[in-house]
This record gives structure tokens, C-alpha cells and sequence, in this order.
């Protein structure tokens, strides 16, 4: 696959570029046999093109989206060293990430999205293919320098770090899917779009699924630098309460092909995933 024809760039509202893959318009074979009950039935799934981060969200990133909204994490302090601002951003609710993407002009992707940049067109298990591979991704318990980390702390890598070249005389092998896109497993879980039912691979829509309408919690998905090997399978289906936030969850965005520019949002319209949270809580109660 010619994967330079799906690069693209996107400013952010800061100026600053994001580097997004393009995924053409067709049909995977979502889902697995063999797994967990959610993940099945396998069924041939139609998504029209779309656009996906090419890596998480950075912690630079991230401090952009904070200087022009002037709204800051509260555990901002725990990931503001400039020495990792090309780590990915954590500590964030799904409403936070929501709202960063909106900042963007664009959306957090929908399970099926997700999945597909993932694994292509060939139901492969993992991005680079059917076996797990220690050094093309950060996972618990795969010996890669951040796996190890500073006094045996589980750290996340630079996005991007598994690219193939050698880091530090650490040898790392090309953890990309076949599209180009890298840091599908590992590192930190990704939010998604979705509300997660655990029949909707099996009642939803074959083309461009959305997701249920409601729900409780989000779907998450890709593991962590701190789930076992069992965990980062590209099809596992995890889910989180939309308002957990934590050191392993991050995400990326989505945008459709539309999106070649855009212009800085104003705070008030950031303002409104600030209010779908508060919805969400009053109906918790």
C-alpha cells in the first residue's frame, strides 16, 4: 500500500500542523471469533473515507489547546516536563477529549474507525500482522526502555517511537498499520466516539456504524503501556465511564475528508462539552 498518497497535514487553530492518515473508502471485516463475546460475530463493515491522527494527542498538543482555551488539567503538573511534551496526553475524561478535538475541527473516531485503521482491509490480528511483537509496541511486561522506565515506573513512549530505527541503541520494529497510522496498541487506551453496548457488533449497521444513541460508558480501546499482552489486540473492546480519567487513557481524533483548514474556536464554543458532562453526571445521580 502507498502509504505517502494517505499522508495529510492539518493545522491545528494554534497553527501548528498534525499529521493525519487519509482512510479510503471500503469494507473490513470487523471483529473477532475467537475472543471475547463483544467482539463477535465477524461481519463486513462499510466506512466511508475518513481522516485519523497518524499518533495520539500529545502533551504539546494538548499545552496549545491550554494556552488558547485557558482550560488546564488539574493533573497538568504531572505531564508538563518539556522533556515529554511528544509523549501522549492523559488524566483525560472523555468530555476533555471531546472537547479538545472540537477545538480542532474535528471528532474522536467511531469504534469502527478506530478498528479499521488498526487492521486494514484483512482482519489482520495487530496493525503489522498476526503475531504480537515486543518491540513495535509499549505494553506491559514487553522490555522496551519505557516498559523497564526510570526505578521500574511503567512510563509511555513518544508517539511514535516504534517506528523501525534504533532509540538509544534499542532496536524497535515498525509498529504502524499497513495505512501508516502508529500507536494503535499500547502506550495509552484511545477514547472513541461510541457509547459501548456489548451486542452492537452484532445489531448495528454494516455501513458507517455510529455507535448506540445512549448509553453509560465509552468505548475504549488499544490497551496501555500497563495491560498484558491479552489486552492490546486491536478488536478488545474496553469500556470506561466517560468521566474516568487516568495516567493510560488518552486518545487521538478523527475528522472527515472535509477538513482541510481550521480557524481558531472561540472558548464559548468550547464551553460545550462542558455541558454534556454536566448532563451526564446529573443523570448519574
Amino acid at each position: 500500500m502507498d502509504t505517502e498518497s494517505l499522508q495529510h497535514q492539518v493545522p491545528l487553530p494554534s497553527g501548528d500542523l498534525v499529521d493525519m492518515v487519509m482512510i479510503p473508502a471500503g469494507s473490513f471485516p470487523r471483529g473477532t471469533e475467537n475472543e471475547e463475546f463483544d467482539e463477535q460475530p465477524v461481519r463486513m463493515i462499510y466506512l466511508d473515507d475518513y481522516l485519523i491522527d497518524k499518533y495520539e494527542v500529545t502533551r504539546g498538543q494538548w499545552q496549545k489547546y491550554q494556552d488558547d482555551t485557558g482550560f488546564v488539567l488539574a493533573e497538568w503538573t504531572l505531564q508538563s516536563s518539556s522533556s515529554k511534551a511528544d509523549h501522549p496526553i492523559a488524566f483525560v475524561t472523555w468530555f476533555d477529549a471531546n472537547g479538545f478535538c472540537e477545538w480542532a475541527g474535528k471528532r474522536l473516531p467511531t469504534e469502527s474507525e478506530w478498528e479499521r485503521a488498526a487492521r486494514c482491509d484483512d482482519g489482520r490480528k495487530y496493525p503489522w500482522g498476526p503475531g504480537l511483537d515486543e518491540r513495535r509496541a509499549n505494553f506491559f511486561g514487553s522490555n522496551d526502555p519505557f516498559d523497564l522506565g526510570v526505578g521500574n515506573i511503567l512510563q509511555t513512549t513518544p508517539v511514535g517511537y516504534f517506528d523501525g530505527s534504533i532509540r538509544d541503541g534499542y532496536q524497535t520494529r515498525s509498529g504502524a498499520s499497513p495505512f501508516g497510522v502508529h500507536d494503535l496498541v499500547g502506550n495509552v487506551w484511545e477514547w472513541t466516539n461510541d457509547w459501548y453496548h456489548s451486542s452492537y457488533y452484532a445489531d448495528g449497521p454494516a455501513e458507517n456504524p455510529q455507535g448506540p444513541e445512549n448509553g453509560v460508558v465509552k468505548s475504549v480501546r488499544g490497551g496501555s503501556y500497563a495491560v498484558d499482552a491479552s489486552h492490546v489486540r486491536p478488536t478488545y473492546r474496553a469500556r470506561d465511564d466517560p468521566l474516568l480519567k487516568g495516567p493510560e487513557v488518552g486518545f487521538r481524533c478523527a475528522a472527515d475528508m472535509n477538513v482541510t483548514a481550521v480557524t481558531p474556536t472561540s472558548w464559548a464554543n468550547v464551553k460545550a462539552p462542558a455541558a454534556a458532562k454536566a448532563d451526564h453526571e446529573d443523570r448519574r445521580r
